[in-house]
């Protein structure tokens, strides 16, 4: 062969080989612009594998909201896992549309698009876990079959709406349930009611009686809803004796006015510390986690006697707690830079919110420094929400860090009048923390702090500063 004919030889190959690529790239470029015009509606009809999951989507009208140009994901079980559905769900249609959901959520997901894991709302408002091989505890057998407003995958199991927490604790027969249930309450939606007017002497709204009102409830508002789907909480659920145990082991430290408060109050403070925000699986679970209100709860393994999973967590069935007093009763501190109030308001230009530093460490404080004043008893107060009914020990920190004369001043519990506590000195540039009396609520409950200047006009001897305060409780 000569060398003009061999080059003519190659250039042909080359030819017929670019030929054959085009004519695959056009064929697959025809295949692709096919499956994008098709709608997901139309490819689960068109699919035969997976003909009775289309029934049920066009008995829940899904199949109508597959046809838009909205974008979709669909999970369906194929023929023979459908087999399996109980009769009860396939006859209640709202159960029915619940169970179709499920397997449906907003936007596209490919097999690649976990890493490694995904939690994705479904449109039944309820969370499934993806993996790239995984639906929940389905195996995806053929996925990414994408279309112009989605991607279909087809699994081998039916994917149930699990309960969540609150749900699956409502359907058990533990005493938790009916004390959670107990502390609902009835407040009044703004947004709901009916306005009337306003109340002249504090301008508030007054609404018409009976509109807007909604039921709340005291450990939903407090530590999380139980009910939200879009929070993950892992939950303890007590046996009865056990639940029982704890709340007569807090029940003399949150003694009310009336047995029925006090018996309220001692079941929120024992359930507020078993709510846990995220989820700790069994395999996960250390010694110790610390509830949604801040509190430490010993984890014993071997007192879990069920554990189950739910749409936004998971519930540990547990035959004790065991949270110590001393991690529920703690130390109550309130910085002095943040005050509530004033006896009055016209001696901002006295008061100094300062950031200093200490020399004996080193370390930036702040602090609230009121100085010539020239009005005596003048206070500023602090409101703190609850002390328990037990024997506090408070100290304060007021370093008086520029005057050149001490001064006096005085703690007081909800009158700025009373002498319960004596007037304490104020060294010079003193940074320790000084004993200044012992307060004991007579029940649970709020109280207003004030810290009071001395009896005088005189200006550096009646003085107020205060780094901080705390009470420290003193349980037996």
């Amino acid at each position: 062969m000569t060398l003009k004919n061999l080059f003519r030889f190659i250039a042909s190959i080359i030819f017929i080989a670019t030929l054959a690529a085009c004519n695959k790239y056009n064929e697959q470029t025809k295949a692709n612009s096919e499956a994008l015009e098709q709608s997901l509606a139309q490819l689960i009809q068109q699919t035969p594998s997976i003909s009775r999951f289309n029934e049920l989507l066009v008995k829940t009208g899904y199949d109508k909201l597959l046809a838009t140009s909205k974008m979709y994901t669909v999970w369906a079980p194929d023929n023979q896992t459908l087999q399996s559905l109980d009769a009860a769900i396939t006859n209640d249609g709202e159960r029915l549309k619940q169970f179709v959901g499920n397997h449906i959520v907003n936007l596209a997901y490919y097999t690649n698009s976990p890493n490694p894991s995904l939690r994705i709302k479904t449109l039944n408002g309820k969370y499934i876990k993806l993996t790239s091989t995984q639906f929940e505890d389905a195996t995806i057998t053929q996925g990414n079959q994408y279309v112009g407003n989605g991607v279909l995958h087809i699994i081998n199991k039916i994917v149930l709406p699990k309960p969540n927490v609150w749900e699956y604790i409502t359907g058990t027969a533990y005493k938790q349930k009916d004390y959670i249930k107990a502390l609902d309450f009835t407040a009044i939606d703004s947004s709901k009611a009916v306005q009337t007017g306003l109340d002249p002497a504090t301008g508030k709204p007054i609404y018409q009686a009976g509109t807007g009102l909604i039921t709340k409830n005291y450990l939903f508002d407090r530590v999380g809803d139980l009910r939200n789907e879009d929070q993950e909480y892992t939950f303890i659920l007590l046996t009865d004796d056990a639940l029982d145990a704890e709340k007569n082991k807090i029940k003399p430290y949150v003694q009310s006015t009336t047995e029925a408060e006090t018996d309220k109050l001692s079941s929120l403070h024992v359930i507020k510390d078993l709510v846990i925000k995220g989820v700790y699986a069994p395999q996960d679970l250390p010694a110790t986690l610390v509830s949604a209100d801040g509190v430490v709860v010993p984890i014993n393994k071997n007192a879990i006697l069920e554990t189950r999973v739910t749409s936004n967590g998971i519930v540990y069935v547990m035959s004790e707690a065991n949270v110590k007093l001393s991690d529920k009763i703690r130390l109550v501190k309130r910085e002095g830079e943040k005050p509530d109030g004033f006896s009055r308001n016209d001696k901002s230009g006295n008061i100094a919110y300062r950031l200093r530093v200490n020399p004996n460490n080193g370390q930036q404080f702040n602090d609230i420094y009121i100085f010539n004043h020239k009005i005596p008893l003048f206070n500023v107060r602090y409101n703190l929400k609850e002390l328990y009914k037990v024997k506090y020990k408070v100290y304060w920190v007021a370093p008086n860090d520029v005057q050149t004369l001490t001064f006096k001043q005085r703690f007081a519990v909800n009158d700025p009048n009373s002498t319960a506590f004596a007037e304490t000195q104020v060294n010079l540039k003193d940074y320790s923390e000084i004993y200044v009396g012992d307060y004991s609520p007579a029940t649970f409950g709020g109280i207003t702090a004030y810290v009071i200047a001395a009896n005088n006009g005189v200006d550096q001897t009646n003085s107020i500063n205060l780094d901080y305060f705390i009470l420290v409780p003193q349980i037996p």
